[in-house]
């Protein structure tokens, strides 16, 4: 999958054009986009079972992780349709670094994964970059994950997050660290009061920045906060 993806990452402009291929390594797919990813491609992504009633991540035992366990998470369920490891967390940096594309497949599964959940929510929220960061990259893909999850459920989208700091990149620091490297980095826009939230990330390592975010929107009036990622950090044996 890796060769083919390195080869498909110089032609994906032409693919994109005439349709017919896989998302990911670029092989034709004639009923394309249903499904998007080549049946190769789509199992080597890890999916989550047996995930932690809190905040999803897949877990060695039934019930709630020990992160949970230790600190309880500010939103009230998370999801995530894919174990953050291996090819999954490979596409995903991928998407995050120039394949916005891909967004589309993970949107579709979140949405996907989301339906099942039963819950409800009246608005999308998106984890924001800052000014600075997303100039920078060029896009949210937090973003684009919301767009494509609200025209596959039907819920509305609301820009009401502001990144008013940066802080320090997550993947290097303990969750304590995480927790105080987040803390009073957000800050809400606008009215939440009496509203379910459904916030949209592409990553939950620990859940720092989710619960940082849920904290923010539940003191602007959210009544409950879901928190849905593409994957998430599965929890150590």
């Amino acid at each position: 999958m890796k060769f083919f993806a390195s080869v498909f990452g110089k032609y994906r402009k032409f693919s994109s054009e005439r349709g017919y291929s896989c998302d990911c390594c670029g092989r034709e797919i004639f009923s394309y986009p249903s499904p998007r990813l080549c049946e190769e491609c789509s199992s080597a992504l890890e999916r989550n079972f047996r995930t932690c009633d809190k905040c999803g991540r897949k877990t060695v035992s039934e019930g709630l992780c020990l992160d949970c366990k230790r600190k309880t998470p500010e939103f009230s369920r998370g999801f995530s349709p894919f174990c953050y490891r291996g090819e999954a967390a490979g596409l995903i940096n991928r998407m995050k670094n120039g394949e916005r594309w891909l967004a589309d497949y993970f949107g579709e599964q979140m949405s996907a994964f989301w339906k099942r959940s039963g819950l409800c929510a009246d608005i999308v929220v998106f984890v924001p970059m800052t000014e600075a960061g997303e100039r920078k990259r060029g896009y949210n893909q937090a973003k684009d994950l919301a767009e494509k999850i609200s025209e596959q459920t039907g819920i509305p989208v609301k820009g009401g997050l502001v990144k008013i700091r940066e802080n320090l990149p997550q993947k290097r620091l303990t969750k304590t660290e995480r927790i105080k490297n987040v803390s009073g980095a957000y800050r809400a826009e606008g009215e939440f009061s009496g509203r379910k939230v459904l916030l949209v990330d592409d990553v939950m390592t620990t859940g720092a920045t989710g619960s940082e975010c849920a904290k923010v929107l539940k003191r602007a009036g959210a009544v409950e906060v879901f928190f849905l990622t593409a994957a998430s950090l599965p929890e150590r044996a």
